[in-house]
C-alpha cells in the first residue's frame, strides 16, 4: 500500500497531510483572517471561502513555535475534517508525494500527551524526514468546541 502526501513546510520541518483529507489549497494573501475573539490562541480566525466560514487554525502556535514572517509563499490547506470547515496557514506547500509503507514508521513511543494524538508517524524519502499529522486529530475537543460555540 501506498499513502499520498500534501507536504508543506513550517520553518525548515517538513509536515505531510493525507491527501484525502485535503479539500484545497489557498494563497494566504488573497484572504483576511478575521479574529474570532474568545477562542483558543492556535484560532487564527476565521475566512470566508465560497460563503462558508473556515476556521484558521495556526499551526505554529499549535506546535509551541514561533511564527515566521507572512509572505508570499504562506497557504492555507482547506480540510476535511468533522463538522467544522477547518483549514490550517503554513510557510509553503512543498510537494505532493506518494510514500509506500516502508518508508513510513511509526510515531515514536516517547511521544506523550496531546502531541502523539496528532502525529501519525514519520515518513521518508531519501534524506527528507516528513512529519504526517493526523488531520482528525489536529483539532482538539477544547479547540472544536470553542469554534461550535462560536458558530451556534
Amino acid at each position: 500500500m501506498s499513502t499520498q502526501l500534501v507536504v508543506f513546510a513550517l520553518g525548515k520541518e517538513e509536515y505531510g497531510i493525507d491527501v484525502s483529507a485535503v479539500n484545497g489549497i489557498l494563497r494566504a494573501k488573497k484572504f483576511t483572517i478575521t479574529n474570532v475573539p474568545g477562542t483558543p490562541k492556535v484560532i487564527e480566525g476565521m475566512i470566508n471561502v465560497r460563503g462558508k466560514v473556515n476556521y484558521v487554525l495556526n499551526l505554529h502556535s499549535k506546535f509551541g513555535r514561533e511564527p515566521n514572517e507572512e509572505t508570499e509563499e504562506n497557504k492555507i490547506i482547506m480540510l476535511n475534517v468533522g463538522d467544522a470547515n477547518t483549514c490550517c496557514i503554513v510557510d509553503e506547500v512543498t510537494d505532493i508525494v506518494k510514500l509506500e509503507d516502508d518508508n513510513i514508521e511509526l510515531a515514536p513511543l516517547f511521544l506523550s500527551g496531546i502531541n502523539s494524538k496528532y502525529i501519525q508517524g514519520i515518513g521518508q524519502i531519501g534524506e527528507r524526514m516528513i512529519i504526517i499529522l493526523n488531520p482528525a486529530e489536529i483539532l482538539t475537543f477544547e479547540e472544536y468546541s470553542a469554534i461550535d460555540s462560536k458558530a451556534g
